[in-house]
Protein backbone atom coordinates (compact mmCIF):
# COMPACT_ATOMS: atom_id res chain seq x y z
CA UNK A 1 0.00 0.00 0.00
CA UNK A 2 2.27 2.15 1.22
CA UNK A 3 5.00 1.42 -2.60
CA UNK A 4 1.17 2.41 -4.13
CA UNK A 5 1.11 5.77 -2.78
CA UNK A 6 4.54 6.67 -3.44
CA UNK A 7 4.21 5.38 -7.04
CA UNK A 8 0.62 7.77 -7.22
CA UNK A 9 2.44 10.86 -5.78
CA UNK A 10 5.51 10.11 -8.40
CA UNK A 11 2.73 10.12 -11.22
CA UNK A 12 1.12 13.11 -9.96
CA UNK A 13 4.71 15.24 -9.71
CA UNK A 14 5.05 13.62 -13.65
CA UNK A 15 1.92 15.26 -14.76
CA UNK A 16 2.62 18.46 -12.77
CA UNK A 17 5.65 19.11 -14.07
CA UNK A 18 4.68 18.25 -17.48
CA UNK A 19 1.62 20.94 -17.53
CA UNK A 20 4.51 23.12 -16.69
CA UNK A 21 6.48 22.54 -19.64
CA UNK A 22 3.69 22.97 -21.89
CA UNK A 23 2.73 26.08 -20.60
CA UNK A 24 6.19 27.41 -20.54
CA UNK A 25 6.10 26.56 -24.15
CA UNK A 26 3.34 28.20 -25.06
CA UNK A 27 4.11 31.48 -23.97
CA UNK A 28 5.02 34.22 -26.56
CA UNK A 29 8.95 34.72 -26.67
CA UNK A 30 9.95 38.11 -26.52
CA UNK A 31 13.42 38.53 -27.86
CA UNK A 32 16.35 40.26 -25.37
CA UNK A 33 19.54 41.13 -25.14
CA UNK A 34 21.98 38.24 -24.56
CA UNK A 35 24.15 38.34 -21.47
CA UNK A 36 27.98 37.74 -22.42
CA UNK A 37 30.66 37.94 -19.48
CA UNK A 38 30.09 41.09 -18.20
CA UNK A 39 28.35 42.94 -20.86
CA UNK A 40 24.82 43.11 -22.59
CA UNK A 41 24.95 42.13 -26.51
CA UNK A 42 21.92 43.53 -28.23
CA UNK A 43 21.12 40.66 -31.04
CA UNK A 44 19.57 41.50 -34.21
CA UNK A 45 15.71 41.90 -33.71
CA UNK A 46 15.99 42.14 -30.14
CA UNK A 47 12.70 44.06 -28.44
CA UNK A 48 11.12 44.55 -25.05
CA UNK A 49 8.44 46.83 -26.53
CA UNK A 50 6.57 47.97 -29.39
CA UNK A 51 4.09 50.37 -30.82
CA UNK A 52 2.40 52.20 -33.50
CA UNK A 53 3.23 55.72 -34.04
CA UNK A 54 3.98 58.31 -36.85
CA UNK A 55 7.63 59.57 -37.68
CA UNK A 56 7.39 63.09 -36.42
CA UNK A 57 11.20 63.74 -37.52
CA UNK A 58 14.14 62.58 -38.19
CA UNK A 59 18.07 63.28 -37.59
CA UNK A 60 20.32 61.36 -39.36
CA UNK A 61 23.55 62.62 -38.53
CA UNK A 62 22.36 61.92 -34.68
CA UNK A 63 20.85 58.60 -35.84
CA UNK A 64 17.67 59.43 -34.25
CA UNK A 65 13.88 59.39 -35.20
CA UNK A 66 11.03 61.11 -33.22
CA UNK A 67 7.78 59.28 -33.15
CA UNK A 68 4.24 60.02 -32.04
CA UNK A 69 2.27 57.88 -29.94
CA UNK A 70 -1.30 57.36 -32.24
CA UNK A 71 -3.47 56.59 -28.44
CA UNK A 72 -1.52 58.46 -26.07
CA UNK A 73 0.28 61.44 -28.63
CA UNK A 74 3.18 61.39 -26.66
CA UNK A 75 6.41 62.52 -28.95
CA UNK A 76 9.39 60.25 -28.00
CA UNK A 77 13.07 59.93 -29.78
CA UNK A 78 14.69 56.40 -30.39
CA UNK A 79 18.69 55.92 -31.32
CA UNK A 80 18.91 53.16 -34.40
CA UNK A 81 22.08 51.87 -35.28
CA UNK A 82 23.66 49.48 -37.73
CA UNK A 83 21.43 46.52 -36.73
CA UNK A 84 18.03 48.16 -36.87
CA UNK A 85 15.84 46.45 -39.64
CA UNK A 86 13.59 48.90 -41.77
CA UNK A 87 11.49 47.82 -44.16
CA UNK A 88 8.67 48.84 -46.49
CA UNK A 89 4.87 47.51 -46.27
CA UNK A 90 5.81 44.55 -47.77
CA UNK A 91 8.67 43.43 -45.56
CA UNK A 92 11.31 44.81 -48.39
CA UNK A 93 14.37 46.92 -47.08
CA UNK A 94 14.27 50.31 -47.35
CA UNK A 95 17.10 52.83 -45.89
CA UNK A 96 16.57 55.52 -43.04
CA UNK A 97 16.89 57.80 -46.17
CA UNK A 98 13.44 57.03 -47.75
CA UNK A 99 11.38 57.22 -44.73
CA UNK A 100 9.37 60.31 -44.74
CA UNK A 101 7.65 62.40 -42.03
CA UNK A 102 4.20 61.71 -41.68
CA UNK A 103 4.72 58.01 -42.22
CA UNK A 104 2.82 55.17 -40.32
CA UNK A 105 4.97 52.56 -38.97
CA UNK A 106 5.34 49.52 -36.39
CA UNK A 107 8.31 49.54 -34.35
CA UNK A 108 9.67 47.22 -32.28
CA UNK A 109 12.49 49.02 -29.13
CA UNK A 110 14.24 48.36 -25.89
CA UNK A 111 12.94 50.72 -24.00
CA UNK A 112 15.27 51.04 -21.26
CA UNK A 113 18.22 52.18 -24.07
CA UNK A 114 15.96 54.23 -26.25
CA UNK A 115 17.14 51.59 -29.44
CA UNK A 116 15.08 51.33 -32.00
CA UNK A 117 15.69 47.53 -32.91
CA UNK A 118 12.92 47.62 -36.32
CA UNK A 119 10.44 49.49 -38.35
CA UNK A 120 8.25 48.40 -40.83
CA UNK A 121 5.81 50.57 -42.52
CA UNK A 122 2.37 49.60 -41.47
CA UNK A 123 0.77 47.56 -43.94
CA UNK A 124 -3.13 48.27 -42.85
CA UNK A 125 -2.20 52.08 -43.46
CA UNK A 126 -3.51 53.44 -47.16
CA UNK A 127 -1.51 55.88 -48.90
CA UNK A 128 -3.16 58.83 -51.25
CA UNK A 129 -0.51 61.00 -53.37
CA UNK A 130 -1.03 63.85 -55.63
CA UNK A 131 -3.95 64.52 -54.34
CA UNK A 132 -5.19 68.06 -55.81
CA UNK A 133 -8.62 68.26 -55.17
CA UNK A 134 -9.81 67.92 -52.08
CA UNK A 135 -12.52 69.71 -49.92
CA UNK A 136 -11.47 70.58 -46.25
CA UNK A 137 -14.05 71.11 -43.84
CA UNK A 138 -12.40 72.64 -40.78
CA UNK A 139 -15.14 72.90 -38.57
CA UNK A 140 -16.50 69.15 -38.55
CA UNK A 141 -13.02 67.62 -39.01
CA UNK A 142 -14.02 66.00 -42.34
CA UNK A 143 -12.00 65.87 -45.72
CA UNK A 144 -14.21 64.72 -49.19
CA UNK A 145 -11.56 63.79 -51.76
CA UNK A 146 -12.53 62.30 -54.75
CA UNK A 147 -16.00 61.54 -53.68
CA UNK A 148 -15.17 59.97 -50.98
CA UNK A 149 -15.25 61.52 -47.28
CA UNK A 150 -12.99 60.43 -44.64
CA UNK A 151 -12.74 62.50 -40.77
CA UNK A 152 -10.02 63.62 -38.85
CA UNK A 153 -9.45 64.86 -35.01
CA UNK A 154 -6.94 66.42 -33.07
CA UNK A 155 -4.30 63.74 -33.33
CA UNK A 156 -3.88 64.81 -37.29
CA UNK A 157 -0.33 65.35 -37.65
CA UNK A 158 0.44 68.05 -40.62
CA UNK A 159 3.57 68.71 -42.27
CA UNK A 160 5.13 70.96 -44.99
CA UNK A 161 7.79 68.98 -46.99
CA UNK A 162 9.64 67.68 -43.99
CA UNK A 163 8.59 70.34 -41.34
CA UNK A 164 5.27 70.48 -38.52
CA UNK A 165 2.52 72.79 -40.06
CA UNK A 166 -1.02 73.44 -39.07
CA UNK A 167 -4.28 72.14 -41.00
CA UNK A 168 -4.96 76.25 -41.22
CA UNK A 169 -2.00 76.24 -43.19
CA UNK A 170 -2.93 74.45 -45.94
CA UNK A 171 -4.05 76.07 -49.33
CA UNK A 172 -7.15 75.23 -51.74
CA UNK A 173 -4.03 75.02 -54.26
CA UNK A 174 -1.68 72.78 -52.34
CA UNK A 175 -1.05 69.52 -53.70
CA UNK A 176 -1.31 66.57 -50.54
CA UNK A 177 0.15 63.38 -49.54
CA UNK A 178 -2.86 61.91 -47.26
CA UNK A 179 -2.34 58.43 -44.64
CA UNK A 180 -5.04 56.86 -43.21
CA UNK A 181 -6.85 53.96 -42.18
CA UNK A 182 -10.55 52.89 -42.68
CA UNK A 183 -11.92 56.36 -42.85
CA UNK A 184 -9.56 58.06 -40.69
CA UNK A 185 -6.68 60.81 -41.36
CA UNK A 186 -3.86 60.01 -39.57
CA UNK A 187 -1.76 62.15 -41.36
CA UNK A 188 -1.41 64.93 -44.19
CA UNK A 189 1.68 66.02 -46.04
CA UNK A 190 1.93 69.29 -48.47
CA UNK A 191 4.31 68.12 -51.22
CA UNK A 192 3.60 71.02 -53.87
CA UNK A 193 3.27 74.12 -51.35
CA UNK A 194 2.63 78.08 -52.13
CA UNK A 195 4.69 80.85 -52.23
CA UNK A 196 3.50 84.53 -52.68
CA UNK A 197 3.23 86.65 -55.48
CA UNK A 198 3.46 90.82 -55.56
CA UNK A 199 3.24 93.01 -58.62
CA UNK A 200 5.25 96.55 -59.13
CA UNK A 201 4.57 98.78 -61.41
CA UNK A 202 0.98 97.34 -62.28
CA UNK A 203 -0.58 101.47 -62.49
CA UNK A 204 -1.57 100.63 -65.81
CA UNK A 205 -3.84 96.99 -64.91
CA UNK A 206 -5.59 98.48 -61.60
CA UNK A 207 -8.96 97.18 -61.46
CA UNK A 208 -7.67 94.57 -64.84
CA UNK A 209 -7.21 90.79 -64.53
CA UNK A 210 -4.19 88.30 -63.64
CA UNK A 211 -4.19 84.99 -64.76
CA UNK A 212 -1.26 82.51 -63.31
CA UNK A 213 -0.60 79.83 -65.36
CA UNK A 214 -4.47 79.08 -65.85
CA UNK A 215 -5.01 78.11 -62.64
CA UNK A 216 -5.30 81.58 -61.16
CA UNK A 217 -7.53 84.52 -62.17
CA UNK A 218 -7.85 87.27 -59.97
CA UNK A 219 -8.50 90.77 -60.19
CA UNK A 220 -5.93 93.11 -59.77
CA UNK A 221 -5.76 95.78 -56.95
CA UNK A 222 -3.43 97.82 -55.53
CA UNK A 223 -0.72 96.02 -53.16
CA UNK A 224 -1.88 92.52 -53.11
CA UNK A 225 -0.19 89.76 -52.45
CA UNK A 226 -1.53 86.84 -54.14
CA UNK A 227 -0.90 82.68 -52.60
CA UNK A 228 0.15 80.41 -55.74
CA UNK A 229 1.36 77.04 -56.17
CA UNK A 230 5.25 76.43 -56.13
CA UNK A 231 5.79 76.41 -59.59
CA UNK A 232 6.89 78.37 -63.41
CA UNK A 233 4.11 80.12 -64.93
CA UNK A 234 3.17 81.90 -67.56
CA UNK A 235 1.45 85.09 -66.11
CA UNK A 236 -1.47 87.10 -67.74
CA UNK A 237 -2.36 90.78 -67.55
CA UNK A 238 -5.03 92.78 -68.89
CA UNK A 239 -7.39 95.95 -68.70
CA UNK A 240 -9.20 97.95 -70.79
CA UNK A 241 -7.67 96.45 -74.10
CA UNK A 242 -4.31 96.58 -72.88
CA UNK A 243 -2.43 92.79 -72.27
CA UNK A 244 0.61 91.61 -71.49
CA UNK A 245 2.57 88.29 -70.68
CA UNK A 246 5.63 88.02 -68.04
CA UNK A 247 7.51 84.35 -66.94
CA UNK A 248 7.56 83.91 -63.28
CA UNK A 249 8.78 81.38 -61.06
CA UNK A 250 7.36 80.81 -57.61
CA UNK A 251 9.29 79.45 -54.59
CA UNK A 252 7.76 77.50 -51.68
CA UNK A 253 6.91 80.09 -48.34
CA UNK A 254 8.57 82.80 -50.63
CA UNK A 255 7.73 86.37 -52.05
CA UNK A 256 8.43 87.06 -55.82
CA UNK A 257 8.30 90.25 -57.22
CA UNK A 258 7.21 90.60 -60.34
CA UNK A 259 7.72 94.13 -62.45
CA UNK A 260 5.41 94.91 -65.03
CA UNK A 261 6.21 98.66 -65.90
CA UNK A 262 7.37 97.70 -68.99
CA UNK A 263 3.88 95.96 -70.23
CA UNK A 264 2.89 100.08 -71.22
CA UNK A 265 -0.66 101.35 -71.99
CA UNK A 266 -1.20 101.70 -76.05
CA UNK A 267 -3.06 104.92 -76.98
CA UNK A 268 -5.48 103.20 -78.90
CA UNK A 269 -7.18 100.60 -77.25
CA UNK A 270 -8.14 97.43 -79.44
CA UNK A 271 -11.98 95.74 -79.57
CA UNK A 272 -12.96 92.31 -80.25
CA UNK A 273 -16.27 90.80 -81.25
CA UNK A 274 -17.85 88.61 -78.72
CA UNK A 275 -20.40 86.24 -79.38
CA UNK A 276 -22.72 84.51 -76.68
CA UNK A 277 -25.39 81.89 -76.81
CA UNK A 278 -27.25 80.54 -73.69
CA UNK A 279 -29.39 77.95 -72.99
CA UNK A 280 -32.47 78.64 -71.99
CA UNK A 281 -32.60 82.01 -73.73
CA UNK A 282 -34.75 83.48 -71.01
CA UNK A 283 -31.19 83.85 -68.73
CA UNK A 284 -29.52 87.03 -67.68
CA UNK A 285 -26.01 87.37 -68.97
CA UNK A 286 -23.83 89.44 -66.97
CA UNK A 287 -19.80 90.77 -68.59
CA UNK A 288 -17.52 91.52 -65.89
CA UNK A 289 -20.24 92.27 -63.36
CA UNK A 290 -22.43 94.13 -65.94
CA UNK A 291 -25.52 93.04 -67.70
CA UNK A 292 -24.98 92.59 -71.51
CA UNK A 293 -27.29 92.73 -74.55
CA UNK A 294 -26.52 88.96 -75.84
CA UNK A 295 -29.02 89.29 -79.18
CA UNK A 296 -25.94 91.23 -80.88
CA UNK A 297 -22.43 91.25 -81.33
CA UNK A 298 -20.24 92.71 -78.37
CA UNK A 299 -17.63 94.95 -79.23
CA UNK A 300 -15.22 93.81 -75.96
CA UNK A 301 -11.81 95.20 -74.77
CA UNK A 302 -8.81 92.59 -75.68
CA UNK A 303 -8.09 90.61 -72.39
CA UNK A 304 -9.46 88.42 -70.11
CA UNK A 305 -13.60 88.52 -69.30
CA UNK A 306 -15.80 87.06 -66.67
CA UNK A 307 -18.86 85.69 -68.14
CA UNK A 308 -21.90 84.83 -65.60
CA UNK A 309 -25.18 83.66 -66.72
CA UNK A 310 -28.17 83.04 -64.48
CA UNK A 311 -31.98 82.43 -64.79
CA UNK A 312 -34.26 81.47 -62.12
CA UNK A 313 -35.06 77.60 -61.21
CA UNK A 314 -31.08 77.02 -63.08
CA UNK A 315 -28.02 76.48 -61.57
CA UNK A 316 -25.87 79.84 -61.88
CA UNK A 317 -22.45 79.50 -64.46
CA UNK A 318 -19.66 81.27 -64.13
CA UNK A 319 -16.78 81.56 -67.29
CA UNK A 320 -13.49 83.26 -67.95
CA UNK A 321 -13.36 83.93 -71.41
CA UNK A 322 -10.17 86.15 -73.57
CA UNK A 323 -10.71 88.45 -76.29
CA UNK A 324 -8.42 89.13 -78.94
CA UNK A 325 -8.40 89.82 -82.55
CA UNK A 326 -10.06 86.67 -83.39
CA UNK A 327 -12.63 87.47 -81.08
CA UNK A 328 -14.65 84.59 -78.88
CA UNK A 329 -17.29 82.58 -79.17
CA UNK A 330 -19.19 81.48 -75.47
CA UNK A 331 -21.85 78.79 -75.74
CA UNK A 332 -23.13 78.28 -71.67
CA UNK A 333 -25.62 75.83 -70.86
CA UNK A 334 -27.44 75.66 -67.82
CA UNK A 335 -28.21 73.10 -65.51
CA UNK A 336 -31.61 72.73 -63.56
CA UNK A 337 -31.65 73.72 -60.27
CA UNK A 338 -31.95 70.79 -57.56
CA UNK A 339 -32.74 70.17 -53.98
CA UNK A 340 -30.06 69.94 -52.30
CA UNK A 341 -28.77 70.85 -49.02
CA UNK A 342 -26.33 74.16 -48.69
CA UNK A 343 -23.46 73.87 -47.48
CA UNK A 344 -19.67 74.64 -48.06
CA UNK A 345 -18.13 77.51 -49.89
CA UNK A 346 -19.18 76.81 -53.22
CA UNK A 347 -22.95 77.55 -52.16
CA UNK A 348 -21.38 80.75 -50.24
CA UNK A 349 -19.32 81.83 -53.55
CA UNK A 350 -22.39 81.90 -56.06
CA UNK A 351 -24.75 83.65 -53.12
CA UNK A 352 -21.70 86.40 -53.09
CA UNK A 353 -21.83 86.61 -56.58
CA UNK A 354 -25.60 86.85 -56.92
CA UNK A 355 -25.27 89.91 -53.89
CA UNK A 356 -22.86 91.61 -55.82
CA UNK A 357 -25.06 92.55 -58.92
CA UNK A 358 -26.07 95.40 -57.26
CA UNK A 359 -22.46 96.80 -56.26
CA UNK A 360 -19.83 98.19 -58.32
CA UNK A 361 -18.25 96.59 -61.16
CA UNK A 362 -14.58 95.93 -59.26
CA UNK A 363 -16.86 94.40 -56.25
CA UNK A 364 -18.60 91.75 -58.48
CA UNK A 365 -15.68 89.66 -59.01
CA UNK A 366 -13.35 90.31 -56.24
CA UNK A 367 -10.77 87.54 -55.22
CA UNK A 368 -11.99 85.06 -57.72
CA UNK A 369 -9.96 82.23 -58.24
CA UNK A 370 -9.83 79.30 -60.49
CA UNK A 371 -9.08 75.93 -58.29
CA UNK A 372 -10.67 72.78 -57.88
CA UNK A 373 -10.20 72.33 -53.96
CA UNK A 374 -11.89 74.27 -51.12
CA UNK A 375 -10.95 74.28 -47.46
CA UNK A 376 -14.34 75.27 -45.89
CA UNK A 377 -16.31 75.01 -43.15
CA UNK A 378 -19.94 74.07 -43.58
CA UNK A 379 -22.91 76.49 -43.15
CA UNK A 380 -26.31 75.20 -41.58
CA UNK A 381 -29.41 77.26 -40.13
CA UNK A 382 -31.05 79.69 -41.20
CA UNK A 383 -28.48 81.97 -42.62
CA UNK A 384 -26.65 79.05 -45.07
CA UNK A 385 -28.24 80.90 -48.14
CA UNK A 386 -26.65 84.57 -47.22
CA UNK A 387 -23.04 85.65 -47.40
CA UNK A 388 -21.46 89.06 -47.26
CA UNK A 389 -20.53 91.69 -45.14
CA UNK A 390 -22.35 91.62 -41.52
CA UNK A 391 -23.06 95.02 -41.08
CA UNK A 392 -21.27 97.16 -38.37
CA UNK A 393 -19.17 93.98 -36.74
CA UNK A 394 -15.36 93.85 -37.46
CA UNK A 395 -13.00 91.17 -37.63
CA UNK A 396 -9.81 91.59 -35.83
CA UNK A 397 -6.08 90.22 -36.02
CA UNK A 398 -4.35 90.68 -32.82
CA UNK A 399 -1.36 88.75 -33.41
CA UNK A 400 1.61 88.62 -34.36
CA UNK A 401 2.19 92.62 -33.55
CA UNK A 402 3.63 94.64 -36.71
CA UNK A 403 3.06 91.74 -39.88
CA UNK A 404 1.09 93.07 -42.33
CA UNK A 405 -2.42 91.21 -43.64
CA UNK A 406 -3.64 90.31 -46.32
CA UNK A 407 -7.10 88.88 -46.71
CA UNK A 408 -7.95 87.07 -50.09
CA UNK A 409 -4.66 88.58 -51.73
CA UNK A 410 -5.71 92.04 -50.67
CA UNK A 411 -3.97 94.30 -48.17
CA UNK A 412 -5.83 95.95 -44.67
CA UNK A 413 -3.55 96.94 -42.67
CA UNK A 414 -0.47 96.50 -40.32
CA UNK A 415 -1.80 94.14 -36.82
CA UNK A 416 -3.34 94.69 -34.16
CA UNK A 417 -5.57 95.36 -37.24
CA UNK A 418 -9.75 95.17 -38.06
CA UNK A 419 -11.81 95.06 -41.29
CA UNK A 420 -15.25 94.56 -42.28
CA UNK A 421 -16.89 91.07 -41.14
CA UNK A 422 -17.74 89.13 -44.19
CA UNK A 423 -18.85 85.52 -43.69
CA UNK A 424 -17.47 82.47 -45.36
CA UNK A 425 -13.45 81.11 -45.98
CA UNK A 426 -11.20 83.72 -46.83
CA UNK A 427 -7.43 83.30 -47.24
CA UNK A 428 -5.16 85.25 -44.49
CA UNK A 429 -1.67 85.93 -45.38
CA UNK A 430 0.96 87.13 -42.76
CA UNK A 431 3.90 88.55 -44.14
CA UNK A 432 6.57 90.86 -41.83
CA UNK A 433 10.15 91.76 -43.09
CA UNK A 434 12.64 89.23 -42.72
CA UNK A 435 10.67 86.26 -41.66
CA UNK A 436 8.55 83.51 -43.61
CA UNK A 437 5.37 84.77 -44.75
CA UNK A 438 2.63 82.49 -42.99
CA UNK A 439 -1.12 81.88 -44.94
CA UNK A 440 -4.20 80.58 -43.17
CA UNK A 441 -7.69 79.60 -43.89
CA UNK A 442 -9.94 81.47 -41.72
CA UNK A 443 -13.60 80.77 -41.21
CA UNK A 444 -15.83 83.72 -40.31
CA UNK A 445 -19.24 82.83 -38.87
CA UNK A 446 -22.59 84.88 -39.87
CA UNK A 447 -23.46 85.43 -36.66
CA UNK A 448 -23.91 89.60 -35.32
CA UNK A 449 -20.99 90.11 -33.22
CA UNK A 450 -17.32 90.70 -33.27
CA UNK A 451 -14.60 87.83 -33.39
CA UNK A 452 -10.90 87.92 -33.40
CA UNK A 453 -7.96 85.41 -34.36
CA UNK A 454 -4.58 85.53 -32.59
CA UNK A 455 -1.79 83.55 -34.69
CA UNK A 456 1.38 82.42 -33.90
CA UNK A 457 4.66 84.73 -34.33
CA UNK A 458 6.15 84.37 -37.71
CA UNK A 459 9.81 82.32 -38.28
CA UNK A 460 12.68 84.65 -38.54
CA UNK A 461 14.58 84.13 -42.15
CA UNK A 462 18.39 82.76 -40.86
Amino acid sequence: MYKSRIHRITILISIILGLTVITACSQPEVSQPEQQGGFVKIAPGAYDSADTAIVTDKLEKQKKITFLNLKKQKNYTLSYDGITQFTDKYGSQISVGQLKEGEVVDIQFLKEDKLLTSLSISSDIWTLNDVSKFELDLKNGTMKIMEEEYSFDETIVVFSGDEPAELLEINSQDTLCVKGKGKSIYSITIETGHGYLRLENEDYFIDGWIEVGRKIIHKIEEDMLLPVPEGTYTVYLSNTGIEGTKEVEIKRNQETRLDVGDLKKEDLIKYGNLIITVDPASAQVYIDGKQADINRVIKATYGLHQIMAKAEGYDTVIQYIRVNEAGANVSITLDEEKERTVSGNSASYENQQSAAETKKDEEVNKNSSVSGNKVSSTVSGNNAASSGTTTGYKVTIESPSGAEVYVDGNYVGIIPVSFAKKSGNHELTIRKNGHLTRNYTIDVDDENKDISYSFSDLTPIE
